[in-house]
């Protein structure tokens, strides 16, 4: 079967901190030259990645955005995306595209400090 759905692009940020809620927006452009149901599945750290919409009705030519969203583990995380058409029959997966998501490390910023008065009571 001819390819209907480019996944153009994957926009999430490059780090999080853990437990940080990531937004994931997927960008998808029908490329076939009649109307597609089009969907997107998406996996991070083996856990399924949840979007706004099962699927879209989408013109030729038009690219839409599918947005998704986790919360942040406590380890760097690589996000799978998968694009689909309908057939008419059936969901036929067309194409793929992965984004790391590195974890940001929280260090502690330290003042200096010191004793101004000491009075003994």
């Amino acid at each position: 079967m001819a390819a209907a759905a480019d996944i153009i692009k994957i926009e999430a940020p490059s780090q999080a901190y853990e437990g940080e809620q990531v937004i994931v927006d997927v960008s998808v452009k029908n490329i076939s030259t009649v109307d597609k149901y089009i969907a997107v599945t998406g996996l991070f750290d083996s856990a399924e990645l949840p979007f706004q919409f099962d699927y879209l009705l989408v013109s030729p030519g038009q690219t839409v955005i599918f947005r998704g969203w986790f919360t942040m583990p406590a380890k760097s995380i690589t996000v799978m995306v998968w694009s689909f058409y309908w057939s008419g029959t059936q969901w036929v997966e067309d194409d793929s595209l992965t984004k790391n998501i590195s974890l940001s490390i929280l260090t502690p910023e330290f003042a200096d400090f010191g004793i101004t008065e000491y009075s003994r009571v």
